[in-house]
Order: structure tokens, then sequence, then C-alpha cells
């Protein structure tokens, strides 16, 4: 396999690139600012901020929608760009310095913090009354009576999918509860997965508040989406809820909950309730209560599909523990420039003749890149655009949409078109990009997610509104791609000393601001002040700070060296 097809490009530096690489980096800090504005369909993000709009979830998605795929394109030209400089055992060492090294050392670091910034937001969520959601978890009636007075709707679902009962039946207030029921609460209400409050007041062994909604009219033969019913949870293992709980940020008194649960199935049995022993004797009941809406369609698959989906599903769990945190896109780069090596070294070899240069230059290129892309996002349902897994176990079908985005990236260096033509029409990409965004996210709330409940269960319907999501998804996401590269070869491909210290630090922008941003969302959750002057000076105390640390305390140091390569004071920036 030859090194390169035009050689004199070699040592050719490209700031338009690295500009762009920084700005996929920078992106994240926005985008992960967003969160706490994002009604998200489960409280997975340590702050809930009271100003909320779904405004800030389509901006979400639309960065998410490329951002990280635009990244892994530019890292697979950078890499097939050292090994033509360095060879493989050069690239091997440099991308072991610049990523497995960072990726081991800050996960070590990071994680605990991000983790005990988890814990600090429980308890500063819980003394927290903002919201009639809120009042009702810490139990607040005078708080409860003021939300409802002032027209707060008591069966209205949060974020995370539950109505203000619900909450007051995990938590096992039941003054809250009473209080919501005189102010109007329906005890019939589902919440986002088909449950009632009666549902969750038996899961977590709550008796009292089960008494109160028995008492008021609650359904004791309720089926939630799952089939489940108030009596079918009331033995739930003890690891699953324990999985369940803790997703909710509930603690668990085993005790409390195995006494209360018991309690509460003879008060269900006494009032005439079924048990399911169907559902109970299904060898992955387990699996259900942990993504919602699973069980209806798998129970229309054929037996050999329902095995495989099970197995894609258990899968995904895996791939999903947070281990990384935020750092997952290291990990699976360290992947796929493994997998990169191995074709490498594979092709040399068997000295295989480099691809044909149309597969670039062709102006159709999107005639085999969207399919090839389509295929792996089809499998990924967890949200819009691909998932997100920070486990060391990965999960196939993102590793292999984004193996897609890199390998081509890695297929541009050298390429003659790449240099001349890709991007070329760029305002067109861009323009381009806008219907196909808004056709994405059309089929995309009627399709639904893991998490967010589709228009229909129906298997033929599912299908339907997953392959048109799927396909405006992955070609918004080239779009846009294409778009960008050609709008920073434009405006960014000469040296520029701002540009460059921005290119450079964006590393560590990236690693370090999960924390501050966390915490910052946290303690400015409850002002009473527009969300973007919030947003906007979140995004803005976080970088400031970090930039300062970086000049001063980061950048001439090893961190630094192992970051962006050895720097000094009295030379020019540059990124190895």
């Amino acid at each position: 396999m030859k090194n390169s097809p035009l050689p004199f490009l070699a040592k050719k530096r490209y700031h338009d690139l690295d500009a762009l690489r920084a700005f996929a980096m920078l992106l994240g800090i926005g985008l992960h600012g967003f969160m706490s504005f994002v009604p998200l369909p489960l409280p997975v993000w340590p702050a809930q901020d009271v100003n909320q709009h779904d405004g800030y979830l389509f901006a979400l998605n639309a960065i998410h929608g490329f951002r990280l795929q635009l990244f892994f394109l530019v890292s697979g030209f950078f890499t097939a760009m050292m090994f033509r400089q360095r060879g493989l055992r050069g690239l091997i060492k440099h991308r072991s310095k610049r990523i497995l090294l960072p990726l081991l050392i800050f996960t070590i670091v990071l994680s605990p913090i991000i983790i005990g910034i988890g814990l600090y937001a429980i308890n500063a969520n819980r003394s927290s009354n903002a919201t009639l959601w809120a009042a009702a978890k810490l139990g607040d009636v005078e708080a409860i009576n003021r939300h409802l007075t002032k027209g707060a709707d008591a069966s209205q679902l949060d974020a995370a999918g539950l109505t203000p009962l619900s909450w007051a039946a995990l938590l096992g207030q039941a003054e809250a509860a009473a209080a919501l029921i005189d102010g109007g609460a329906n005890v019939l209400a589902t919440d986002y997965d088909g449950t009632t409050a009666l549902h969750c007041a038996a899961f977590m062994g709550e008796s009292a508040v089960a008494s109160l909604l028995v008492e008021n009219g609650a359904d004791v033969n309720a089926a939630s989406n799952n089939g489940d019913t108030p009596l079918s949870v009331t033995e739930t293992d003890d690891g699953t809820t324990r999985l369940i709980a803790g997703l909710l940020q509930i603690p668990v008194e085993e005790k409390k909950i195995v006494a209360g649960r018991s309690e509460i199935a003879q008060l269900l049995k006494a009032r005439g309730a079924l048990h399911l022993e169907a559902v109970a004797e299904e060898p992955m009941a387990w699996l259900y209560p942990l993504i919602p809406g699973f069980k209806p369609i798998v129970d229309q698959l054929p037996g050999w599909a329902q095995s495989t989906a099970v197995v894609l599903a258990i899968n995904w769990l895996l791939a999903i523990i947070p281990i990384f945190q935020h750092l997952w896109f290291l990990y699976y780069l360290v992947l796929l420039i493994a997998g990169f090596v191995v074709i490498t070294w594979v092709a040399r070899k068997l000295n295989w003749s480099p691809l044909p240069a149309w597969i670039v230059d062709s102006p159709l290129r999107l005639l085999w890149l969207v399919p090839l892309t389509f295929v792996p996002q089809f499998f990924m349902v967890t949200d819009f655009g691909p998932d997100t897994a920070a486990s060391p176990i990965p999960w196939p079908p993102m590793l292999a949409y984004y193996a897609v985005f890199f390998g081509f990236g890695a297929l541009c260096h050298g390429q003659e078109a790449f240099e001349k033509n890709i991007g070329r029409r760029w305002p067109v990409y861009l323009l381009l990009a806008i219907p196909a965004l808004l056709l994405a996210r059309h089929w995309y709330e009627l399709r639904g997610s893991f998490f967010v409940t589709s228009e229909s269960n129906e298997l033929s319907s599912l299908l339907h509104n997953n392959l048109l999501c799927s396909l405006f998804t992955v070609l918004y996401s080239w779009l846009m791609i294409f778009g960008f590269i050609g709008l920073f070869r434009q405006f960014f491909s000469e040296g520029n000393r701002c540009i460059r210290y921005i290119s450079d630090s964006s590393y560590w922008l990236y690693v370090m601001h999960l924390p501050p941003i966390m915490m910052l969302q946290i303690w400015v959750s409850n002002w009473p002040l527009p969300s973007v002057v919030k947003l906007l000076g979140i995004c803005a105390v976080s970088t400031a700070a970090l930039l300062i640390i970086y000049e001063y305390a980061v950048r001439y140091t090893w961190v630094g060296t192992m970051l962006n390569g050895k720097k000094t004071r009295c030379t020019p920036n540059s990124l190895g």
C-alpha cells in the first residue's frame, strides 16, 4: 500500500482542520451547558433549571446530530497524515501519549469529582421547592398549595416523565400526596411508561401513600406499558430496584422497602388485585422495567428476532454505564485508531492497491456514505442521532457508525479532490441541512425512543418512522460536515495566532469543563433570571476560568505536553 497519492501534502499544515477540530470540541461545552435547561426524559443530569424550554432541546439535537461525526472525520484525516509522516510505530506512540494516556489519567481524576457533584446535587435538589414536582419530592405542603393556586397542573409530567403525585409516592410524602389529591391530582394519571402513582408507592414500599391512593380510587389492577401491575412491582428484585432508584436519585432502605411491599401486597390482594404470573415467569422480565416500552415491541417480533433484540438490549445497558463520563469519545477514538493500524498493517503485508480517487472525488459520494452510516444509525434509538455509550464495553452500532466518518476522513488525506472540491459549495450544504434536520426531528418525534413514548407501538409503524428518522439524521450529519469543512477552509486556512491558541486550548477546555459547568448549573438553577442569561454566564465563567488555568498552570507543564506537545513561552504555538 502506497503511503500517499500526493506525497507533497504530507507536511502541509491544515490550519482550517485544526480550527474545525477545536470547534467540535468547544461545541461540546455549549451542548453540556444546555443540559440543565432541557426537559430530559430521565433525571440523568444533576441540575434541572426552573426555566427549561424545548428550544434548548432542539439546539442540543442540532449540535449532537453532527458534532462528534465531524470530530471523528477530522481525527481520521490527521491519523492518516501522521501514519504517512511517522509510520505505524510512530503513530501508535504518538496517539498513546496524546489520547490513551489522557483518557486514563483524566478518567481516574474526574470520575470521583463528577460523582461527588451528582451526590451534592441530590442534596441541593431536595432542599428546593421552586417547582410543583420539587415541592412534592420535599413534602412541602405549603409550597404545593402555592403552586396549585398559581395554576400549576397537579397531573402534569415533569422532565423525568413523572407526575407530582408519583414523586410524592416514590419518596413516601403522604401529606404532600394528600395535598395534591385535594388540589385536583388524578390518581389514575399515568407516567411516561404507563405506571401510576400506586405503582410508584408499591415499588418503593411506601404503604401510607399506597393506602391513601387506594382510598381515593386508584386502580389496583392498572397495567404499565410493560404489563406490570402495582402487585407485580412489589416483587421486583433488589438489583433492579437499586438500579431504577439510582436513576431516579432515590435512596434505598432495603428493610423498609421489603416490609412496606409486604404490607402493600396484602392491601392490594384484599382489594382484588391480580397477579400477572405470565410476566413474572418470563426469563427477561427483569429487563423490561429498565427500558420502558421495550416489551410491547419485543412481543411483536418472531422468536429469533426477540432473542437478538434482548442480546442487543443487554449489550446496550452494559455499554451505557458511565465509566469514562464525557471522555468516552477518546476511548472510541483509541478503538478506531487500533482498527486503522490493523487494516493498514494487513494492507501493507498484502500489498493492496490504494482505493480509487473517485470514492472521495465523486460529487455523488453521499450515495455510499449515507447508506453506510444509515445502517448503524437504524439500530441506535436511545435519543436523537447517535447513542452515547461511556463503558469499556463498546456499543457495536455506535462504533460502526463513527468508524464510517473516521474511515472517510482517513481516505481524504492526500486526495486532490479533498484539497480542491469537498465543501466548495458549503453554503448550499448548510442550507440543505436545515430541512434535513427538521424532517429528522419530525420523524424522531413520531418514532420516540427508549425513554420517550412513540405515537404507536405497532412494529410496522415504528420501523417506518425509524427508517425515515435515521435516513434524514445521517443526511443532516453529512451535509453539516461538508458545509463546515468548506466554511472553515474559506475563512481559517491561513495561520492565525489567536485561532491557533484556541485550537491548542480546546483539548484542555473540553476535558475539564464538565465539573465547573455542572456546579454552576446547580448553583443558579433556582435563580429567577432568563435562561439565556444563565446559559451564557455558565459557559463564559467556566471557559474563562479554565483558560486562565491553562495559560498559567497547564500549557507549559507536563499536562500541556501530554495534551498538545511540549511548548515554551518563547516559541509560537504548535500542535502535534
